[in-house]
C-alpha cells in the first residue's frame, strides 16, 4: 500500500483505475478495511462511484489490487539490476535499495505486514508469492532454477522473513544505517545457505558462492 500523500501525483486521465487504487491504498492506510467505504474511496480518487465494480467488482477486489499494486512496486525496485563488481557488492546494492524504497513507503510497507501475519488467506498468498519471486531471483543469480530442493526453500522463504523483521525494527528505531543492514542481512544469508548446504550438499548453490558473499 501507499504512503498517505496529500498532494500526491495522480496517474494520466484516463487512468481511472490507477486512481482508485491509489485513493483506495491511502485509505487502507489510515484506518481499519470496514471503516473505508467506497464512496469516500470514489470521492478520493475523483472518479465516478461506478467504477469500482467496473474494475474491480467491489470493495474487497480492489482491497486485493492495493496489495497486488504495492509488491509490484517493491519489485519493480529490483529489476533495475544491482551494481557492484562482486556478488557481495550487487547484493548489497539491491538491499539497500529495497531498504530506501521501504523508508520511503513505511506506513504502507508496515500495513501491509501487518496483512500478511493475518488471517486473511488471499493477502498472505498475494504477498507470499511476491516474495517466493524476490527469492528466485537472488536465486536464479546463482544458478538455481526450479524446482528448489527442500532445505534450499526452507531456508529462502526464512531468509526473507528475517529481512522482513529486521526492516519492520528499523522502521521502528532508525538506529542502524542502511549499509548496516544490508551487511546484517548479507552475512545472514551466508549463513543461512551454508547451512542449507550442510544439510543438503546437492542444493544447488556454489560454497564458493556463499564464500563470496561473506567469507
Amino acid at each position: 500500500m501507499a504512503s498517505t500523500s496529500k498532494n500526491r501525483t495522480r496517474p494520466g486521465r484516463t487512468d481511472r483505475r490507477g486512481l482508485l487504487i491509489e485513493a483506495a491504498a491511502e485509505l487502507f492506510t489510515e484506518r481499519p478495511y470496514d471503516e473505508v467505504t467506497t464512496t469516500e474511496i470514489s470521492r478520493r480518487a475523483g472518479v465516478a462511484y461506478g467504477l469500482i465494480a467496473h474494475h474491480f467488482t467491489n470493495k474487497r477486489g480492489l482491497y486485493l489490487a492495493t496489495v497486488r499494486a504495492a509488491a509490484e512496486r517493491l519489485q519493480a525496485v529490483h529489476e533495475t539490476p544491482p551494481a557492484g563488481e562482486t556478488v557481495a557488492a550487487r547484493l548489497r546494492d539491491a538491499l539497500v535499495r529495497h531498504i530506501a524504497h521501504i523508508e520511503a513507503n513505511a506506513t504502507g510497507f508496515l500495513a501491509l505486514m501487518h496483512s500478511a501475519q493475518g488471517s486473511d488467506a488471499e493477502v498472505r498468498a498475494i504477498i507470499g508469492e511476491y516474495r517466493w519471486k524476490g527469492a528466485m531471483r537472488l536465486l536464479g543469480a546463482a544458478g538455481v532454477t526450479e524446482p528448489v530442493r527442500p532445505a534450499l526453500r526452507t531456508t529462502m522463504r526464512g531468509w526473507i522473513g528475517y529481512l522482513d523483521e529486521v526492516t519492520i525494527d528499523h522502521l521502528q528505531h532508525r538506529e542502524l544505517s542502511r549499509d548496516d543492514l544490508a551487511e546484517l542481512a548479507t552475512a545472514t544469508l551466508a549463513a543461512a545457505l551454508r547451512a542449507a548446504h550442510s544439510v543438503d550438499p546437492a542444493i544447488g548453490v556454489d560454497p564458493g558462492l556463499i564464500d563470496q558473499l561473506h567469507p
